[in-house]
């Protein structure tokens, strides 16, 4: 746990979503995710649909969805996290570019494994990440994250409670 500032914020406003339809957008952005290829016309169609400003009860339907922010509570990315039986799943994005090899996806991490673990009381958390991505590989083996298994098209990584309370020590 670094000396960036990195936040989660559960609420999702019109201009985040607005936002993440903008990343999701991005073939670089989207490389490595299992999202559907039209994600973001389903992001537009919804944000014009839906006459609110705030937006998180839909972002939050397959899981608990986080905003990640910067020191300025700009948005750079995004936390989804979902409870499985005995674990959760989580997916970190940093949407913004500029941000990308500073460590925020890191710092990240840690916001998402302490909502995990503190919050929820989960014992143990993963990570399906694709073998070539080795930015996201090295943040989460920066974490404590550990190589588990080889899936059909990604690797599974994990970290249990008492590897992260080791950690913090």
């Amino acid at each position: 746990m670094g000396a960036l500032e990195v936040s989660l914020r559960q609420e999702v406003t019109r201009n985040d979503a607005l936002t993440i339809m903008t990343w999701m957008e991005d073939s670089e952005v989207t490389r490595y995710l299992n999202e559907l290829s039209n994600i973001s016309q389903e992001i537009y169609q919804t944000v014009n649909r839906v006459n609110m400003f705030i937006l998180t009860h839909l972002f939050n339907r397959n899981g608990s969805f986080f905003v990640v922010c910067a020191e300025d509570n700009e948005p750079i990315g995004f936390i989804k996290l979902v409870r499985k039986v005995k674990d959760a799943e989580i997916v970190v994005v940093i949407g913004d570019k500029e941000k990308w090899g500073m460590g925020f996806g890191t710092e990240a991490i840690y916001q998402g494994l302490n909502q995990a673990f503190f919050e929820w009381r989960i014992p143990r958390v993963i990570a399906k990440i694709d073998p070539d991505n080795t930015r996201s590989i090295k943040a989460f083996e920066k974490t404590g994250f550990q190589f588990e298994k080889e899936l059909a098209h990604t690797n599974l990584y994990s970290i249990t409670l008492d590897q992260y309370i080791h950690l913090l020590k």
